[in-house]
């Protein structure tokens, strides 16, 4: 009995008793969460602006409300699956600690000699370095860029998309695959997408100011959200093989530097948020996107929450989105109807 708030769900009855007896695992999903608690983060995230919500707990779908079908951006989530498809290289191809001059990187705004010294691993934790102009930052990211050369590789966290778009250009050198062939053919195509057609929900964004790196853009649905975070829940493991090396996984949620945010974001770890502090259950991680997109992995309650706003072009972000700590009351709700 798949929770479907639109429906009004949890309907008690003679054919959802016989439905709850046909599938026995769905049915010890359901009895650990609470429905009035599950109303509760429905009614909660539609007052946010939540246009697709699902949440997954051991595998399977125990609550979907909204429209979530339709392929949305996904912004920055985009990263996390980036960090997967780097985890799933081949080991001689992983080279997590080769820097910017062994593989040939620059800038049509040239590097400097120490810049050059970044690593792939600087990259993907967002530790560069690097801060000149790229494509799709934001205004506030334009405005919070250090001054170039303030910091050494490694030495300081900064969320830059130099790092991001740079890393998208090295994992096509060292693949031998262009990035967007790659995610349909390792990622969406053996998770069973539903709702991702290639051609049409992806894209590359250049900017006219800095066009050396362009951003990798994707649209996605929020109940294919929910299975790339069931991906990482499993340990990388999808239909019984092993498309994530469960190491990669644990490496790339694993937090290296303290961002100065608190819950869902006090850590970041491989283009994954890690959640930080005692409000919120150890070991979580986030996937993240401007406007109000979400997948947050809770290993202590083998769940997946995915969440796509109703973003209207021209509108004002959502309250989920705009109103601060708002995304982590959503999961603090969710939490608040577990009964384990």
């Amino acid at each position: 009995m798949m929770i479907d708030t639109r429906r009004r769900a949890f309907t008690l009855g003679l054919a959802a008793s016989a439905a709850l007896a046909a599938t026995p695992s769905l049915a010890r999903a359901e009895r650990r969460w609470s429905e009035a608690g599950l109303d509760a983060l429905t009614r909660e995230a539609r007052a946010l602006g939540v246009s697709g919500l699902v949440v997954r707990t051991g595998g399977q779908v125990i609550l979907s409300d909204g429209d979530v079908a339709r392929p949305s951006r996904i912004a920055s989530i985009r990263k996390s699956f980036l960090s997967a498809l780097y985890g799933m290289l081949p080991p001689e191809q992983l080279r997590r600690d080769a820097t910017m001059a062994e593989l040939g990187i620059d800038d049509y705004t040239a590097l400097t000699a120490a810049e050059k010294q970044a690593t792939v691993r600087q990259l993907l934790q967002a530790r560069s370095g690097v801060y000149v102009p790229t494509a799709a930052e934001s205004p506030a990211m334009k405005a919070a860029r250090p001054p170039r050369g303030s910091a050494a590789p490694g030495t300081r966290w900064y969320y830059n998309n130099w790092d991001f778009n740079v890393a998208g250009d090295i994992y096509q050198r060292l693949s031998g695959h262009g990035l967007f062939t790659a995610l349909e053919r390792q990622i969406t195509q053996p998770l069973g997408f539903e709702d991702f057609d290639p051609m049409a929900h992806t894209r590359w964004s250049f900017d006219a100011e800095s066009p050396r790196f362009p951003a990798y853009n994707m649209w996605m649905s929020a109940r294919d959200l929910a299975r790339f975070g069931q991906l990482f829940l499993d340990r990388g493991r999808w239909g019984g093989k092993q498309l994530v090396p469960d190491a990669w996984v644990a490496e790339s949620t694993r937090s290296y530097s303290e961002t100065g945010r608190s819950g869902l974001m006090a850590g970041y770890g491989y283009m994954w948020w890690v959640s930080g502090g005692a409000e919120l259950p150890a070991g979580s991680y986030t996937a993240a996107g401007n406007g109000g997109r979400y997948i947050t992995v809770l290993p202590a309650q083998q769940t997946v929450i995915a969440v796509q706003p109703d973003e209207k072009q021209g509108q004002p972000p959502v309250p989920l989105y705009a109103k601060q700590g708002a995304y982590d009351g959503l999961v603090r709700t969710l939490l608040a109807a577990w009964k384990g």
